[in-house]
C-alpha cells in the first residue's frame, strides 16, 4: 500500500500542473521565501524581542503561502485534473486522497521552511537554541493549518464561487504588501500589540509562538492545539473538491462594463478586429489561472490610494501622480499571463480561423484594455477624487490611462509573446527573461518622468481628454499594413 501511495505522489510531485516541468518543489517561490525573509529578518533583529520577532517571522509564510496556494499552487487544493485516468488503476480511492495529502504536505512543508530557516539562523541573540527550533515547528504547523483551512474553503464551495477565492488572494496579496511597507516603520508598536496579547485571539502568529511567551499556558497555546486538531482531522477526511464546472461569462463587472464594451466595438475597434476582441474580452476573466494572477496586481495601486496621501500638499499630490502612472510599470506582468488557459487544445478554434495574427493582436489588446486596463484607471481616479484632489484626477488620470494605451500597443508583442488563450500556465515561466526585466525597469523610469511632467505642466483639464482622443482615434484609423492588404494585385510580370 505504501508503495503505490509514494509512487503516486512521486507522480504528482513531477507532474506539470505544479508548475515546472520535472521539479519536485517548487523552487522558485520557495527561493523567493527564503530570500525575502532573510532581508527582513536582518531588518528587525536588532528592534524586536524574541516573541514579537517571532511573531513577525511566521507573519511571512502566512501571508505568502496563502497567495501560492490560491494563485500559482492552487490545483493543489482543487480537484485533479488526472483523477479519471488515476482512478483507473489497481488504487484504492484511500490510497489515492493519502497520496494528494502527503504531496499537500510536502510542498507546504517546502514553502514553510524556506522562510522559517532563514528566520532561525538570523534571529536575536538572546534567542536561545530550542526557542529558535519552535520558531521552525510553529511555523510549519502554521502553514499545515493554513492549507488545511483553504482546503475545506475550497470544498465548501465545490468550484461554484471563484469568485470569492480571487478576492481573498487579491485582500493578501495587497496585505502582504502594504503590510510590510507600513509595518517595517511600526516595530514598536508591534512590539507593544505582541506584550499586551490584545491579538492572541485573532492572529494565527501568535498562537503557534505561545510558547516563547512569558505564561505559556495562555489562551494562544490552546488555539495552537485547535487549530493542530483541525489541520490533523482535515488531512484524515481529505475533504478534496469535486471536479469544477464550466465557469459563466457573465459577471457582475461585465455587467458594468457592457456600455463600455458597446462603445468600444462599435467606435473604437475596427471590423477586422472584432471577432478576437469579443472572444478575449468574455474568455479571458473566465480563465482562473489568468485571473488569479492578474488581479492581485491590479489592486496594488488601488490599496497603496486607499492607506496613502490625502492630496492636501504638493507632497501628496505627487504620490498620487505617481500611483496613478504605477500601472504602466507592471502592465508587461499583466501581458505576460494573457496567454495564460487551462484548455490550451482549444486553441485550434482560433487558429483555423480566417483571422490575420495582427488583428488578432489588436483586438485581444483592446479587449484588455476595455475589460482590465480601463476599470482600473477608472477607479484610480475615483480613489484619487476621493481622497480630496478632484482637479487633480481630472487632469492626470486621462494622461495616466493615455500612457497605459500607447505601452501596450507598442509592448503587446513583445511581453505578450504568444497568442491570448494559447499557452498552459506551466509554460509561462520560460517566457520571461533578461531582456524583458531590463526593459521593465526602463519602463518603469519612464513613467516615473511621466508622472513628474504630468503633475507639473498639464493644468488643463480639456488638454487632458484632448490628448487621450487623438490616441484613440489614432488607434482607429486604418494602418499601413491594412493598406497594403487592400490594395488591388498588380498585373503579373511581364504582362501586357
Amino acid at each position: 500500500m505504501w508503495n503505490r501511495i509514494l509512487l503516486i505522489a512521486r507522480t504528482h510531485l513531477s507532474g506539470e500542473w505544479l508548475g515546472e516541468r520535472g521539479a519536485r518543489l517548487p523552487i522558485a517561490p520557495i527561493l523567493f521565501q527564503a530570500s525575502l525573509s532573510a532581508v527582513l529578518c536582518l531588518l528587525v533583529r536588532d528592534h524586536l524581542e524574541p516573541r514579537a520577532f517571532a511573531v513577525f517571522a511566521l507573519s511571512l509564510p502566512l501571508g505568502l503561502t496563502a497567495i501560492a496556494l490560491l494563485g500559482e499552487l492552487g490545483p493543489l487544493l482543487r480537484a485533479d485534473p488526472a483523477a479519471e485516468w488515476v482512478a483507473a488503476l489497481p488504487v484504492k480511492p484511500g490510497e489515492l486522497r493519502a497520496a494528494r495529502i502527503l504531496v499537500l504536505a510536502v510542498l507546504l512543508g517546502g514553502l514553510a521552511l524556506g522562510s522559517l530557516i532563514p528566520a532561525a539562523l538570523l534571529a536575536p541573540e538572546q534567542m536561545v537554541w530550542w526557542a529558535r527550533f519552535a520558531l521552525v515547528v510553529g511555523g510549519l504547523l502554521q502553514t499545515l493549518f493554513v492549507g488545511a483551512l483553504l482546503l475545506w474553503v475550497q470544498a465548501g464551495l465545490a468550484g461554484r464561487a471563484e469568485g470569492v477565492l480571487t478576492a481573498i488572494q487579491t485582500i493578501l496579496f495587497c496585505g502582504v504588501i502594504v503590510g510590510l511597507t507600513a509595518g517595517l516603520g511600526n516595530l514598536p508598536d508591534l512590539q507593544e500589540a505582541v506584550g499586551k496579547g490584545t491579538l492572541d485571539a485573532y492572529y494565527p502568529p501568535l498562537w503557534f509562538t505561545a510558547p516563547l511567551a512569558p505564561d505559556p499556558t495562555s489562551s494562544g497555546l490552546w488555539l495552537a492545539l485547535a487549530a493542530t486538531l483541525l489541520t490533523l482531522a482535515t488531512f484524515a477526511l481529505a475533504p478534496f473538491p469535486p471536479a469544477p464546472r464550466a465557469r459563466p461569462t457573465r459577471s457582475p463587472l461585465g455587467i458594468l462594463l457592457w456600455p463600455l464594451r458597446v462603445l468600444a466595438a462599435r467606435y473604437w475597434v475596427r471590423p477586422r478586429e472584432r471577432a478576437s476582441f469579443e472572444f478575449v474580452y468574455h474568455a479571458l476573466p473566465s480563465e482562473q489561472d489568468f485571473v488569479t494572477r492578474a488581479y492581485p496586481l491590479l489592486a496594488v495601486p488601488l490599496a497603496f490610494l486607499l492607506l496613502g496621501a490625502d492630496g492636501s500638499s504638493a507632497r501628496d499630490e505627487g504620490l498620487l501622480a505617481l500611483l496613478l502612472f504605477a500601472p504602466a510599470v507592471y502592465l508587461p506582468l499583466l501581458l505576460l499571463y494573457v496567454p495564460a488557459t487551462a484548455t490550451p487544445e482549444a486553441r485550434w478554434i482560433v487558429d483555423t480561423c480566417p483571422l490575420d495574427t495582427r488583428d488578432e493582436a489588436a483586438g485581444s489588446r483592446k479587449a484588455v484594455v476595455i475589460r482590465m486596463v480601463l476599470p482600473l484607471y477608472l477607479a484610480l481616479g475615483a480613489l484619487v477624487a476621493w481622497r480630496g484632489n478632484v482637479d487633480l484626477a481630472m487632469r492626470l488620470t486621462p494622461v495616466a490611462l493615455t500612457a497605459g494605451l500607447l505601452l501596450l500597443r507598442t509592448s503587446w508583442d513583445f511581453f505578450a509573446g504568444a497568442p491570448p488563450l494559447s499557452m498552459a500556465p506551466s509554460e509561462l515561466g520560460t517566457a520571461w527573461d533578461d531582456t524583458r526585466s531590463g526593459r521593465m525597469f526602463m519602463i518603469a523610469i519612464l513613467m516615473t518622468f511621466a508622472a513628474i511632467g504630468a503633475w507639473q505642466f498639464m493644468h488643463s483639464v480639456a488638454m487632458a481628454f484632448s490628448i487621450l482622443a487623438v490616441v484613440l482615434v489614432a488607434d482607429r484609423l486604418p494602418t499601413r499594413h491594412d493598406a497594403q492588404r487592400e490594395m488591388p494585385p498588380g498585373p503579373a510580370p511581364g504582362g501586357s
